[in-house]
């Protein structure tokens, strides 16, 4: 008899924040241009949030992640930077051969 254990989520898949998200968010707000205040206007929530985030408290949750993602596409400043200092879609996300 089998018993049907539930396969863990590949993170590449999901739509949800890294491990690190923190570190990312922070990296991208700073070269975005925005402070902590700015971002946390931007998508709706407090500044206190955003903190909470970058210092690895908390991690957003899907939808604050796919709003941090969408705001970093209207900014054209994406969210992940690769270790060559090009940017990257976050998530495994696609561009479709689009260049950011």
């Amino acid at each position: 008899m089998q018993l049907n254990t539930p396969t863990p989520p590949n993170p590449s898949v999901s739509n949800g924040p890294p491990a690190d998200a923190g570190k990312l968010i922070r990296a991208w707000r700073h070269r975005a241009g925005l402070t902590q205040e700015g971002l946390a206007h931007s998508l709706s929530v407090t500044f206190s949030t955003v903190s909470r985030w970058e210092n690895g408290h908390v991690l957003p949750s899907r939808l604050a992640w796919r709003a941090l993602q969408q705001l970093a596409a209207e900014r054209g400043c994406a969210l992940v930077e690769t270790e060559n200092g090009a940017t990257a879609p976050s998530n495994g996300a696609s561009t479709n051969g689009a260049h950011v």
